[in-house]
């Protein structure tokens, strides 16, 4: 799937791209009028945002307005004379973005899609929390620079509000974009070789959305053009319109004429609803498993010690989550060696999206003490608890004092132990009187002061189900994933969901 900004202004009542610069401008202490600044970019909206970018640089690092931001991001904001407004931006759409209740069944059958991935244009972090189980890529560089095997992942090739700093937005940035993205051009030229797209949530008149498909098609000669024909595939949604399905084109920007399947609909429901019937002979966060292991298998010259060989076909779940495959071999092969490898951020991952299946067992024995020997926030109640090592009250069980004495121990003060730092904690009243909740606090901090704030609340008014969504943004965060603050903040979900019973 090909996703653009519709499917966001449909599910997330997220405001066109000039409508958002209206509500950023009303916020900003801009001086003038904003028509000023729209007549100055004869109606160019990269343009334009650069205008805005470059009159709200002075305003965000003088204005007091600014002051809570300025002590979260100075840090970075001094790269550029653009970032003040993409942290701006970023943290008005986190503020603002709230699914629509009247697409709930849509929203299921999306979920329930069997695609191989996604790519997009979006900021918001809607697809990845509906597609919990794949791996994200914010933009051109993180996707070059990381392992990509291309199953279950989803390319965020404008950046992402989670990173504000990725942000393709104002017209340099769209410059920079269009003359670096050779290897994305590489990336999606293969994907789209592989696979059939859909797009959606885009117009055929898209000018982003043709430059891209432009640099794709200039790797194709004339006259294999008309193969694209059937795995270019665009849904264009028009109220009151029947389904249809023909076949029609699309002009590029040299007046090259691609053809393409074209669907109009006013619900996605039809299209989603044939997605999710599809057939996947693995689930794709096992396959994606699979193919990373071998991948990993094939590149290692040394053996991995964690192996387990089983038969295909009766794999129907992620229980084991490292394998190689073998034919006719029947000896399980995994070693208690691997679960020693284990790192916390592979837990709090675990945590947040129960998604590695670890033999609890062989992770508290193997695992633990070494993980637990220099004290740190490491998210263990999940564990115990599976392995029935956990009292009512979140403590070690008789049997397991006397079977790990020694080996590691639980923190005493939970989950006061999770407290952030002292001048934090002299807002306790304060947050205590005006949040109720996780929420709360949520939409009205940056994510630096809603980690810290949110340990402030009564444990008894902290949801789990509000704080793992937040907790899994910060996660593909790499500015907070690997702070104290956010492992601390794990800590206390594990502790909340896990530890009580």
């Amino acid at each position: 799937m090909f996703i653009g900004s519709g499917l966001s202004r449909r599910y997330l009542n997220l405001p066109t791209w000039e409508e958002l610069l209206i509500k950023f401008f009303n916020n900003s202490n801009i001086i003038g009028d904003f028509e000023y600044y729209q007549s100055k970019s004869n109606n160019n909206l990269p343009a334009l945002t650069s205008a805005l970018a470059n009159e709200f640089h002075e305003v965000w690092w003088k204005d007091i307005k600014f002051e809570d931001a300025r002590t979260t991001y100075k840090t970075f904001a001094k790269e550029k004379i653009n970032l003040p407004l993409k942290i701006e931006i970023a943290n008005l759409i986190q503020n603002i973005q709230k699914q629509e209740k009247q697409f709930d069944k849509e929203i299921s059958l999306l979920k329930e899609s069997v695609i191989d991935g996604i790519i997009t244009t979006n900021w918001d972090t809607f697809l990845e929390t509906v597609f919990s189980d794949y791996n994200v890529f914010i933009g051109q560089q993180e996707l070059l620079f990381s392992e990509s095997i291309s199953i279950g992942e989803i390319y965020k090739i404008h950046g992402c509000v989670t990173t504000p700093q990725s942000l393709i937005i104002t017209e340099e940035d769209y410059n920079d974009f269009n003359n670096r993205n050779a290897y994305l051009a590489a990336k999606l030229l293969t994907i789209f070789v592989e696979h059939p797209i859909i797009f959606i949530g885009y117009s055929l008149s898209d000018q982003n959305i043709q430059q891209i498909i432009d640099s794709i098609v200039k790797c194709v000669d004339t006259q294999n053009l008309d193969k694209l024909k059937d795995r270019l595939i665009f849904v264009e949604w028009k109220k009151g319109s029947e389904f249809e399905i023909k076949d029609s084109s699309i002009k590029l920007l040299d007046n090259k004429v691609l053809p393409i399947k074209l669907i109009k609909t006013d619900s996605f429901e039809p299209i989603f609803e044939t997605l999710s019937t599809l057939k996947r002979q693995i689930p794709v966060k096992i396959l994606r498993k699979l193919k990373n292991s071998v991948v990993e298998f094939v590149k290692s010259s040394t053996p991995s010690t964690q192996i387990y060989v089983k038969d295909i076909e009766s794999i129907n779940d992620d229980t084991k989550i490292e394998y190689a495959i073998g034919v006719g071999v029947a000896t399980h092969l995994i070693s208690s060696m691997g679960y020693k490898s284990i790192e916390t951020i592979d837990l709090i991952e675990d945590v947040l999206y129960q998604n590695k299946n670890y033999d609890t067992i062989q992770l508290i024995e193997n695992a633990f003490p070494k993980m637990l020997k220099g004290n740190g926030y490491i998210p263990i109640y999940k564990y115990l608890r599976e392995g029935n090592l956990l009292t009512k009250n979140a403590g070690l069980t008789l049997l397991a004092v006397a079977k790990f004495k020694g080996k590691f121990e639980l923190k005493f003060d939970a989950p006061n132990c999770y407290l952030p730092a002292a001048s934090y904690q002299k807002k306790q009243t304060e947050i205590r009187r005006n949040h109720p909740d996780v929420n709360s606090i949520i939409k009205a901090f940056d994510k630096s002061h809603t980690l810290n704030f949110i340990p402030l609340l009564d444990p008894k008014s902290i949801d789990p189900s509000q704080l793992v969504n937040f907790l899994r943004t910060c996660f593909h965060d790499n500015t907070v994933n690997k702070t104290t603050p956010f492992r601390k903040i794990v800590c206390l979900y594990d502790y909340l969901k896990s530890g009580l019973a």
